[in-house]
């Protein structure tokens, strides 16, 4: 809503004004879209003939046999996704907002084929097959040893002959039917009313189904009964695996300290109205243990972990849920997962008329205390997944400068690289011959013993009703918000008016982000924001920046200072304050009357990264040419930072007579927190306080490492053999016993309207815990916790889903940190070079240092 006031009227009431906004009919137009590299999701049928495609919120289908047609399964605005196969191969079950724009659960079958219209003369079709099959052998790499390459071919014929087996002449073929399909039926499985289901899970038996409710139940749908029960309610979505008996299930879910834990537990029977499910704590850790897979024989878990490094870095790690694996000898485990192998490879799934495989039993009372680590590589491991076997764990990972997907053996050993690239929602076929995955946009296949890895390429084209799927964007987004912002009744607005209102705006506008931040804004809210897709962006000028503060005057720009490091105050390139800038590459930055015409930043346009001539004019009227090379926004603005930093040390130096020292912290990341820790040593030791400067700073997540530094208790004090007792500081302790530097001498912390996020948390917490004062103006109040969505286009929206409060329950969103000591800083202030909050800061904490004495 827009008023007018007038500002000549005292007293007068703003007016609305109507304003209508629209694009060159917008709702009506349409465009094609080449979807080969749109590749969202990528999952191989259980028999590798197949592969299922999510591309731009549509399904689509090829064999994977070379040259093979794209079938389209669905099509239109809504999105469709979380694709999977139901064990037999008959149903490729997904999710999807169609019609409602809320998310159900669907599957699609195959309606028609080739052979329904064409039929196949049987007696050559073992023949083309067999042609094809040594056809694909040929185009793979060459192996390493020519029994590798034997035991290859070996491998293709068993994985025909087991295909002849499972699919006998009384059997369905439903592999046969999705490769050579033309089209299909899909229908409704499961939905709610004003719910969100998605995720599907299709039991290895095929009786029943998981699935995902709103923000994170876990749901079984008897696929036979119909009945659907909820096995798990909370509000953080479990990542799940079945286990082989079609009883257990495997997951990691977060609790409310938001720590992430392995669990097992057993669902019942498909069709038991009624079951008391009692999972077991597999892991038990305070760091996050995240992905879990169990073998095929439920006797082995691994597991992603970040218990041996630093917050957010996994490695992989390796429980064995029996324990008698954990007494064997190296080459007796080899053994038996050789001999698993085997069995596997004999045993017929259930889903395909095989017998049910009996309950499973686990070993879980100390399974805790049993966890080995597999892998230790430098960075991230992610993407994992275990052979059927147990035998060979497959993740994502970087070795050197090469990111991958490798493989290691049940040591952590022997490790492979099976693809190169970086493997995104990488997944094994249920028989482990196979790994699907997407890269680069385009769905790939690789044998998970290496070779060569085929592209699997889709000729499809998305025609795009753009205000159809515009309205879908924005009503996903609209929902994302609904089901995740932190505060549970969304500040009590009418969230369903609001967003039928603006969507009818966003279907017919070519400013989608701009419709999408206003009903964010609705919300009042930090760390909201919609971004990127197909929006319009400017195109980069590459201004270049000289490292120098100017000022206009006649005949051109006078320096007035120059910042340290920058362009300027190179001995090759060195400007002095007082001279002028007349010229830019040849052209003048003043007209014929000596007056500027011209912006310098303008004038600098195009010149980052390379050289530029400048003409300058000294004090004593002597003209000369310099060549120099500015730099991008973000360094000069690093320099900056740099040289105000250290005025501000040096003026508290100056204030205090050196008894108080002072740091500054940029930001609440990792890299800060080194920061934190050299400058603290450098600017504290020795002295009586400090002062500690959060304003400007953005935010992050290291508060409590800093609190750990800043609350360390004095509980001792340390005097080594030769150092005088009695002059020995009663803080003086040993650096190598504490996680991080600690600081125990009085401080006060210097905020203003830019601390925001995690720098608020901070003062929250300095002035909860009473450990310093705050000096400044009140921070933003924009504290909460954000995630984010992405749109069927890219489009990034953030979310906000964690609040944070204050011990006596305030929201810390629209309540900013309040200082001890207020001060305002003017604008006229920062002109003159006066710090007003700094100065009251050294007052401040002097004071309270001799009134401490």
């Amino acid at each position: 809503r827009l008023f007018r006031l007038d500002l000549g009227q005292p007293g007068a009431e703003p007016v609305e004004i109507e304003v209508r906004l629209s694009a060159d009919d917008a709702s009506a137009e349409r465009r094609s879209l080449d979807l080969s590299r749109e590749v969202d999701e990528a999952v191989l049928s259980p028999d590798g003939r197949t592969v299922a495609i999510a591309a731009r919120g549509e399904i689509l289908i090829r064999a994977t046999k070379e040259g093979r047609p794209t079938r389209r399964v669905t099509q239109g605005a809504a999105r469709d996704g979380d694709l999977a196969w139901s064990p037999d191969g008959s149903r490729l079950y997904y999710a999807t907002d169609e019609a409602t724009g809320f998310r159900s659960i669907w599957f699609a079958e195959v309606d028609l084929t080739r052979a329904d219209i064409e039929p196949v003369d049987e007696s050559t079709e073992d023949v083309v097959d067999d042609a094809e099959a040594a056809a694909e052998s040929e185009g793979e790499t060459e192996a390493d040893v020519e029994g590798e390459a034997t035991a290859e071919a070996d491998g293709d014929d068993a994985e025909s002959e087991e295909e002849s087996r499972d699919e006998s002449d009384d059997a369905p073929k439903h592999g046969e039917r999705w490769a050579d399909a033309l089209t299909f039926r899909t229908e409704r499985l499961v939905s709610e009313p004003g719910m969100d289901l998605w995720g599907p899970r299709p039991s290895p038996d095929g009786q029943s189904l998981l699935f995902h409710r709103e923000r994170g139940d876990l749901m079984l749908h008897s696929l036979e009964s119909g009945e659907t029960r909820a096995v798990l309610r909370g509000w953080d979505e479990p990542q799940v695996q079945w286990a082989a008996d079609s009883r257990h299930i495997v997951y990691a879910v977060a609790d409310l300290d938001f720590n992430t834990d392995v669990w097992i537990g057993d669902v019942g029977p498909a069709d038991a109205t009624e079951w008391s499910f009692e999972p077991v704590n597999v892991t038990r850790h305070p760091d996050n243990d995240v992905s879990p897979q169990l073998s095929a024989d439920g006797k082995v878990l691994v597991f992603l972990s970040e218990r041996a490094g630093e917050n957010w870095s996994w490695d992989v790690w390796r429980v064995h849920l029996d324990k008698g694996l954990d007494g064997l000898t190296d080459y007796d485990l080899t053994e038996h997962f050789e001999e698993a192998a085997e069995t596997l490879s004999k045993r017929k799934s259930p889903a395909l008329g095989g017998d049910a495989v009996e309950l499973f039993e686990f070993d879980l009372e100390d399974a805790w205390l049993r966890a080995t680590r597999l892998t230790d590589l430098p960075g991230s491991e992610s993407d994992l997944n275990l052979s059927p076997a147990g035998d060979t764990v497959f993740f994502t990972g970087t070795v050197g400068e090469d990111t991958a997907l490798w493989s290691v053996d049940h040591l952590g050993e022997d490790r492979e690289q099976i693809a190169s690239g970086s493997p995104d929602g990488v997944a094994l076929t249920p028989d482990g011959k196979w790994i699907g995955y997407v890269d680069g946009g385009r769905a790939r296949r690789v044998k998970s013993g290496g070779g060569k890895v085929e592209t699997l390429g889709i000729d499809a084209r998305a025609e795009i009703d753009v205000a159809a799927e515009q309205r879908q964007k924005f009503l996903e987004a609209a929902r994302v918000m609904e089901l995740d912002f932190y505060h549970p009744t969304l500040k009590g607005l009418d969230w369903t008016a609001l967003t039928a209102s603006y969507a009818r705006l966003a279907e017919g506008t070519a400013e989608f982000n701009r419709v999408g931040n206003m009903l964010l804004g609705e919300l009042d809210g930090s760390h909201l924001g919609m971004y990127g897709g197909e929006a319009f962006s400017a195109p980069d000028t590459a201004t270049g920046y000289l490292g120098v503060d100017t000022r206009g005057v006649e005949g051109g720009f006078q320096v007035a200072e120059v910042i340290d490091g920058g362009p300027a105050a190179q001995v090759t390139s060195r400007l002095h304050v007082g001279d002028v800038i007349f010229e830019v590459a040849g052209a003048s930055v003043a007209d014929e009357n000596g007056q500027v015409a011209h912006d310098l930043h303008t004038m600098l346009a195009g010149t980052r990264g390379g050289e530029v001539l400048i003409g300058v004019r000294d004090a004593s009227g002597d003209e000369r040419l310099v060549l120099i090379e500015p730099i991008s926004w973000g360094a000069e603005n690093t320099l900056r930072y740099g040289h105000g930093t250290r005025l501000r040390r040096e003026a508290v130096e100056r204030l205090s007579d050196g008894r108080l020292g002072y740091l500054h912290i940029r930001g609440m990341s990792a890299r800060y927190v080194r920061d934190f820790e050299r400058d603290l040593y450098a600017a504290a030791h020795g002295k009586n306080g400090l002062l500690i400067d959060v304003r400007d700073n953005g935010g992050g997540s290291t508060t409590d490492i800093l609190l750990a530094s800043l609350t360390a208790p004095n509980h001792a004090f340390t005097v080594p053999r030769g150092a005088d007792f009695d002059s020995t500081p009663r803080d003086a302790y040993p650096r190598d016993r504490r996680l991080i530097y600690g600081y125990s001498r009085p401080i006060a912390v210097l905020i203003n309207e830019n601390s925001f996020s995690n720098a608020e948390i901070f003062a929250h917490s300095i002035k909860t815990i009473g450990r310093g004062l705050l000096v400044g103006t009140q921070t933003f109040g924009g504290v909460i916790s954000t995630g984010s969505a992405r749109l069927i286009d890219d489009t990034l929206v953030r979310r906000p889903f964690r609040g944070w409060y204050l011990p006596d329950g305030t929201d810390m969103e629209h309540n900013g940190a309040e200082p001890d000591v207020p001060v305002e800083q003017t604008p006229a202030d920062d002109i003159a070079g006066v710090d007003r909050q700094l100065e009251a800061a050294v007052e401040s904490l002097l004071k309270s240092i001799d009134a401490g004495r």
